[in-house]
């Protein structure tokens, strides 16, 4: 995710503090693991490290988060772009409509400032292009 950067670089997405159960699921390997969202932003995610996940660098893994009471799903393809001891950092590479719509009104609800995430939705449309 291009917003882990070092201290002296600017991010370009907000992230938010988040913190929620998660699935982490990989297509390669066939197999999930349990895991706690601890942020997320348009571009990218990070998510406690699973103990059994032996995963590397560049691994392409769909997070899935279950938001409560409402029964909302939010599922991101994601590329895995670092991973530390503990947590595992990475990059939205897919959404589907529906979980966008859910991930932009959630990111809206938190950040408490929509020209915010008009600006950070347009840096968005503009790397995909």
């Amino acid at each position: 995710m291009s917003d882990i950067k070092s201290g002296t670089e600017k991010r370009h997405f907000t992230r938010i503090p988040f913190q929620a159960d998660a699935t982490l699921f990989s297509p390669a390997a066939k197999k999930s693991w349990p895991c706690a969202l601890l942020d997320i932003s348009l571009k990218g995610l990070k998510v406690s490290r699973p103990s059994e996940w032996q995963g590397a660098e560049h691994d392409h893994l769909v997070m899935e988060l279950l938001l409560a009471p409402h029964d909302i799903k939010i599922k991101i393809q994601t590329e895995v772009i670092y991973i530390g001891k503990s947590i595992i950092g990475m990059e939205n590479s897919y959404i589907d409509v529906d979980s966008a719509t859910h991930l932009h009104r959630l990111i809206e609800l938190n950040l408490g400032d929509s020209d915010m995430l008009k600006r950070e939705y347009g840096e968005l449309i503009a790397l995909k292009e």
